[in-house]
């Protein structure tokens, strides 16, 4: 796979990640805080969410996007 290939690749994964946490009603008005990235073949997610509950979401909405790699979920909760 060229790298062209896979930055079109690592765009729609984070793509369809953003598109699954814009229709999850707990995420979707937080859903534009939070950075998504990949990073050496892993799907590393930052940002600032108010509950351990979202934070808790985000995970099992990355494997819904198809994501069967690596994910670094870095999210802090704020106090």
């Amino acid at each position: 796979m060229t790298t062209q290939e896979c930055d079109s690749r690592d765009r729609r994964i984070v793509e369809n990640i953003r598109t699954l946490l814009q229709a999850t009603p707990m995420l979707k008005q937080h859903a534009s805080l939070l950075e998504i990235s990949i990073e050496q073949s892993a799907v590393v997610i930052r940002g600032n969410l108010p509950t351990d509950a979202m934070k808790a979401e985000l995970v099992p909405i990355i494997r819904r996007a198809g994501v069967l790699s690596q994910v670094n979920n870095r999210v802090l909760v704020a106090a």
